[in-house]
């Protein structure tokens, strides 16, 4: 093993944990991890170094087609940190916080990274809502966003999850796009169950025909074609907690365990080939 690959190797057993690799297998992953965090540093570094990410509120303007990096949280309850409050494995992790609001607008916190230029890349996360709580209409987790020439964040592919009256929560794919919006449903809806920690990995292949798969806890729920694709060339993962109303509230979302790569995750944190 050269040095390159031993210190990707070891990143990723850092950011999923020892238990995932065993050492007699040395994982050689060459390239393929692109950005990852573990949030074991007890800040946002692993996001925002190099100025390649930040948090920024968003403030719900659906007439614009770009995040306004020039909000910040309107209130101390509106948040995004790290915290020893929960955790996928390690001692931290990302907690958003949005006590909801009422003006019919799906505001609240987000954190970014920028990857930059790619054509087909997998983002994976883990991610827990301690409580049920009724959603209305749904609360935003992801966006898949990209960055033009002139640094502005565009909108992209959106993952949401919708409350059930049962408890739990079903996720969605939602697009800005009025010719997409909410992709239907699987026969089977994706279930995510409050208390427990549920890994979300997404491939789009943005730029090469706008491809879009979404795994839940290591099974394929959703393989959509003809996707709008990224609007941007440099490409930006987003993790949000933006919504409209929330009952109880506020709402805390916990989030660990984040990567983005040339090759798809799972759950068990070992690198598999595309298909």
């Amino acid at each position: 093993m050269n040095r390159a690959s031993r210190c990707l190797a070891l990143a990723l057993v850092s950011v999923f944990g020892a238990s995932a690799i065993g050492c007699s297998e040395p994982l050689l992953i060459g390239d393929d991890v692109l950005w990852s965090a573990d949030h074991e540093t007890r800040d946002l570094a692993e996001w925002t170094t190099l100025g390649e990410g930040q948090t920024v509120f968003n403030s719900g303007d659906a007439s614009s087609n770009a995040l306004d990096l020039s909000l910040e949280a309107p209130a101390a309850d509106v948040s995004v940190g790290v915290t020893s409050e929960a955790a996928h494995r390690g001692s931290r992790a990302l907690k958003l916080t949005n006590p909801g609001n009422t003006d019919m607008r799906e505001a609240g916190m987000e954190i970014f990274r920028v990857i930059g230029p790619a054509n087909d890349v997998f983002y994976s996360a883990w991610f827990m809502l301690p409580n049920n709580v009724e959603l209305s209409p749904a609360l935003t987790i992801v966006r898949l966003r990209s960055r033009d020439s002139e640094g502005a964040v565009l909108n992209g592919e959106e993952l949401q999850l919708r409350s059930l009256p049962t408890g739990g929560y079903v996720l969605q794919v939602f697009n800005n796009n009025s010719a997409f919006l909410r992709a239907p449903l699987p026969e089977v809806p994706p279930h995510l169950t409050a208390g427990r920690w549920s890994q979300i990995e997404a491939r789009y292949e943005s730029q090469v025909g706008g491809r879009l798969r979404v795994w839940l806890d290591g099974k394929l729920v959703y393989d959509l074609n003809g996707r709008p694709g990224a609007a941007g060339n440099d490409l930006v993962f987003s993790i949000c907690n933006t919504g409209e109303h929330f009952e109880p509230a506020p709402l805390d979302l916990f989030v660990d365990d984040v990567a983005v790569s040339l090759s798809r995750v799972g759950p068990s944190g070992v690198l598999h080939a595309p298909d």
